[in-house]
């Protein structure tokens, strides 16, 4: 089954969509079979960079596996130059590459929980040892996981007791810091997992807009805030550079804008082999015309947050730099001093200026994420 979606794979779909599509036919399969054809897959792409392409894809498959048992047990024996392999080579230009990054990027990815309110109990009940609460105040509903339950299938999943949302993702909402009674826009809301973050820190008042150019993905939302119990958030379908589906303006405004993603390397590791440094400079443009976007729906005094799952300095400083100098009226939000208490896992977990944040995989243990925010001047 590993060698089938792989090919599938070469055909443009991404590997954990293959991965769902395929596993959720096979009715017999039992769980730790299912969980071998995943780690099959993935470790193939995380080694695809080192293997010999001529060979047959069998050989492939267990040559990255024999690579990935290696490196398990010897990590720190494993030489740069290999490790170096495992990334496109254009990567090089856009990032500073570090051994450990590196490293961490080839291990299987942490499984996180979020618990909306009133959720945290039920979970450390149902899950008891197979779970760990994580930091203090608001950051005692992130949990990591370690058990083997199918998360999606589980009696407190379909009650809404838990949602599956990487640490670095959940950090984007206390980095908006919403308060209570404010209305927000989630621009790129995808799926909505930081809608309804939002929607759950605003205490159930107020309102988060979410808009998204795709209506599957709205759909999944609305699925996904009824089982929440979530209802004060409305969604419409939009792009950048159309006109906008609302006239109000609004306290805040998210843009987790579309991005080349190099911050979930780990976690989907055949996206690695997908993107391109073209991709790259489009995607800078996107997030340029975002921001412009929201410039004139945001309140003065309003809170403006840009997020991206990535580490590219074009998509991460080049875009801050260029809008800061085109909107001097956004000023920077500093956030030491107000930030939320971030759970330190292991030692010093990001890097910090006067109004940004960038999460690190290999320090946070999650998704690499870098965010900035602003406040609109009141004139």
């Amino acid at each position: 089954m590993a060698e089938s979606i792989i090919n599938q794979w070469g055909q443009g779909v991404p590997a954990d969509r293959l991965l769902r599509q395929a596993l959720r036919t096979e009715k017999e399969m039992l769980p730790r079979h299912k969980a071998a054809v995943v780690e099959r897959v993935y470790t193939f792409f995380r080694w695809k960079g080192c293997l010999n392409q001529s060979r047959p894809l069998n050989q492939q498959i267990r040559m990255a596996r024999e690579l990935d048992a290696d490196f398990r047990s010897h990590a720190g024996k494993i030489p740069s130059e290999v490790l170096k392999q495992t990334i496109p080579d254009w990567s090089f230009n856009c990032l500073k590459v570090t051994r450990e990054w590196l490293v961490q990027i080839q291990r299987p990815a942490l499984v996180w929980l979020r618990s909306p309110r009133g959720g945290m109990h039920r979970l450390e009940r149902f899950f008891r040892k197979d779970i760990q609460v994580v930091g203090e105040g608001p950051w005692r509903k992130a949990f990591r996981y370690f058990g083997r339950h199918d998360l999606f299938q589980t009696p407190l999943f379909e009650q809404g007791a838990y949602e599956i949302q990487d640490l670095a993702s959940q950090c984007v909402g206390h980095f908006c810091q919403p308060t209570s009674g404010e209305s927000w826009w989630d621009m790129c809301a995808g799926e909505g997992g930081k809608t309804l973050h939002l929607a759950d820190l605003l205490e159930g008042k107020g309102c988060v807009w979410a808009t998204d150019k795709s209506a599957w993905r709205l759909q999944r939302l609305k699925r996904r805030a009824a089982r929440a119990g979530m209802f004060n958030y409305q969604s419409a379908q939009w792009e950048t550079g159309k006109p906008l589906p609302f006239k109000r303006k609004f306290d805040g405004i998210l843009i987790d804008a579309p991005c080349s993603g190099l911050g979930t390397w780990q976690r989907h590791p055949d996206a690695r082999w997908t993107t391109q440094l073209d991709d790259v400079r489009d995607l800078a443009e996107r997030q340029w015309e975002c921001l412009n976007a929201a410039v004139g729906a945001l309140k003065p005094g309003g809170k403006l947050v840009y997020a991206v799952c990535t580490l590219t300095r074009q998509e991460t400083q080049s875009v801050v730099k260029r809008f800061e100098r085109a909107h001097p009226d956004f000023i920077p939000w500093p956030w030491k001093g107000q930030e939320p208490h971030l759970p330190d896992c292991h030692g010093e977990a990001s890097s910090k200026d006067r109004h940004g944040l960038t999460l690190l995989p290999h320090q946070w243990k999650a998704n690499g994420m870098f965010m900035v925010r602003w406040r609109k001047t009141k004139d």
